[in-house]
């Protein structure tokens, strides 16, 4: 088998491997936040998006890895008295603070996005602004004088969090160990594994891990005060153990290991865990994408980490032996469809994997195909790839989109997609409780949604997207103003009420069936525009009983009669709530009749009480109007069980 490793294999592992830049921190000051701005702590920038901290006007939110901690009205002699220290210890969460308990006085601290702890104190509040005083001190200063801290171990590729089933580290991977005071807070610079390799001491910062009795010590790719990268040597045993990790001189407490013997991680290319995977061309080692679509019968390459133990290298030292580990067990599923495996080994990185597919024959084909490595009862993080006929440009009936829509969206960089979705629903809830209503969602949404996937997946493919802030998030943090929005209907007219960007009317009680029209008289920000919408034929669920408990290990099929014409059926669950757990999204045509979550999915699910939503949408229709990148109009009758996933 012929594996040709040009120059750009180096340039991904150089560009994937996570390196987290030191943020600006130790600093004072005052600022005053407008309802709907952010406040980035590390930085003291405020704008309007970013930040570790939303101010809605009613809440206070954390963002993204950000969490707070309301300590009460104990004034100016409290907030002087907080060291970095007593910021540092505190228990701090992803809860909001109410507007009730921002008062004068009010202290709070806040464990920021670049792992810095800051505190702060309302100064004034008028009107729908808060004032606040704050101090940020850096992670290392924070630890200064103490051990470092540990708070997680993760996949350098997947970010599988601890707990959940498909989590664990394996021997021979790249991983990264996340917390405070780990090592000096200089800016991480990567080391080069050529000989004689990667050190197992960087900037007086070493790791040891023990399992079952034997003790390793993982070589180093770079070190920061709040995050390290490291190689577990194939030498580690398989169980549950320790790592500690020692920075000048002072040892963290020991933390749990959970070492398996396979948990593949899959790079992606915005370093999410999840969304557009890494994928290169065998021979020429050229990346696809939206534009340069894989084909079927194509072997094309995926990167990563986490195929097992490899005893017969080092774990340290460019280049490696290419060994096929064909004795750890291992199956790639692209579109739910097994795909031949040519080779699973080492890339001649320590640590960075390959998996070299051919793309099946009968895939469906799509932007977002779904790609997943199962071992074992070990599934890794799911990514998408574009696969069509015959290469090129991909198409996404389903999303409306085409692949150089898609390029070109996701090129917008730091300017944002200003974008439009107008709904016509109905829904059914567990109980058999029918509502019907309608909603239009107006803002500007990062590019980066577009390139990385924004958690979609074409017809045929099932993803699964770990917690993380919902679409809507976005648009409530930068809305656009669209006037006045009326709906068209069977049952007469209605405005839909606007608040932020989101426009939203309930409708009369019964069927949502017939002949629809939005009519936009422009605002601010966007154009008219008037767009119809034709609802005929939503499906019917027929095996609805059926759904309400799942056995993870065996998937599950819902089956439907009817169904909108040229429409998608959407099928998402979630355990707990819907944006605060593990969540799966598949897609299937209307005309399929069926759709089938496999196991390869639902392994990557925790067990318990949870939701699963089926959605029938109509084939999306344009919206055109001035200040719209991209706007869609679709109908949607949707369904909501409870489901216990076994």
């Amino acid at each position: 088998m012929s594996r040709r490793y040009v120059n750009l294999c180096l340039a991904i592992v150089l560009l994937t491997i996570a390196l987290s830049s030191a943020a600006r921190a130790d600093q004072s000051g005052t600022t005053t936040l407008a309802a709907n701005t952010l406040l980035n702590l590390d930085t003291g920038v405020v704008s309007s998006t970013g930040g570790d901290l939303l101010w809605n006007g009613t809440t206070l939110s954390p963002q993204g890895r950000a969490e707070t901690y309301n300590l009460g009205k104990y004034g100016s002699r409290a907030f002087k008295a907080i060291r970095a220290r007593d910021a540092s210890a505190a228990p701090y969460s992803l809860a909001p603070i109410p507007a009730g308990r921002l008062v004068v006085g009010d202290v709070f601290g806040v464990h920021t996005n670049g792992g810095n702890y800051a505190k702060a104190m309302v100064t004034a509040v008028n009107g729908g602004s808060l004032s606040l005083q704050y101090t940020t001190f850096s992670a290392e200063v924070s630890a200064a004088g103490s051990a470092p801290v540990v708070t997680q171990l993760q996949n350098n590729y997947s970010y599988i969090l601890s707990g959940l089933p498909n989590y664990g580290i394996a021997p021979g991977s790249l991983f990264v160990i996340i917390g405070t005071g780990l090592s000096t807070s200089a800016p991480p610079v990567l080391q080069s594994s050529a000989a004689p390799g990667l050190l197992t001491s960087l900037n007086q910062t070493s790791i040891s891990v023990t399992v079952g009795g034997v003790t390793t010590t993982p070589a180093l790719y770079y070190t920061s005060a709040t995050q390290v990268a490291a190689v577990l040597p194939s030498t580690t045993p398989v169980g549950t153990g320790t790592l500690t990790l020692t920075y000048n001189g002072q040892a963290s407490a020991p933390v749990p290991i959970q070492v398996v013997a396979s948990a593949v991680g899959l790079d992606t290319l915005y370093g999410t865990g999840n969304g557009t995977g890494v994928a290169t061309d065998n021979g020429t080692g050229i990346a696809f994408g939206p534009t340069n679509s894989l084909t079927p019968g194509q072997v094309a390459v995926l990167w990563g980490s986490g195929i097992g133990a490899d005893t017969n290298n080092d774990d340290r030292t460019f280049p490696l032996k290419q060994d096929n580990l064909t004795n750890i067990p291992m199956q790639v599923y692209v579109g739910g469809i097994s795909a031949t495996i040519l080779y699973r080994g080492r890339s001649q990185y320590p640590g960075v994997d390959q998996i070299d597919i051919t793309i099946p024959a009968n895939v469906s084909f799509g932007c977002f195909v779904s790609v997943v490595a199962v071992s074992g009862s070990i599934v890794s993080n799911t990514i998408t790839v574009p696969v069509t006929p015959s290469g090129g440009p991909c198409s996404d009936p389903a999303s409306g989109l085409n692949g150089s829509q898609i390029q070109s969206l996701a090129s917008k960089g730091a300017a944002n997609v200003n974008s439009a979705v107008l709904t016509v629903f109905q829904q059914t809830s567990d109980n058999g409780t029918v509502s019907s209503g309608a909603f239009a969602l107006m803002g500007s949404i990062s590019s980066a949604n577009f390139g990385k996937g924004y958690e979609y997946a074409s017809q045929g493919s099932c993803i699964i997207v770990p917690p993380e802030q919902s679409l809507y998030g976005d648009i409530a943090q930068a809305p656009l103003d669209a006037g006045t929005i009326q709906l068209t209907g069977p049952s007469g007219s209605v405005n839909l009420a606007a608040g932020g960007g989101f426009y939203q009317a309930q409708l009369p009680a019964g069927p949502v069936s017939g002949a629809y029209t939005f009519t936009g008289s422009g605002g601010k920000d966007i154009g008219s525009f008037k767009v119809a919408l034709n609802l005929q034929g939503p499906l019917t669920l027929t095996n609805r009983a059926a759904l309400a408990s799942i056995t993870r290990s065996q998937g599950a099929t819902v089956t439907w009669s009817g169904g909108f014409s040229n429409g998608d059926v959407e099928v998402n669950g979630a355990v707990g709530d819907k944006y605060g757990s593990v969540r799966f999204f598949c897609h299937a045509p209307s005309s399929a009749g069926q759709l089938t979550i496999p196991s390869s999915i639902l392994l990557g699910m925790p067990p318990g009480g949870g939701s699963l939503v089926v959605t029938n949408a109509t084939a999306p229709q344009t919206v055109s109007a001035s200040g719209i990148d991209i706007g869609m109009a679709v109908g949607t009758v949707w369904f909501r069980l409870d489901s216990n996933f076994k």
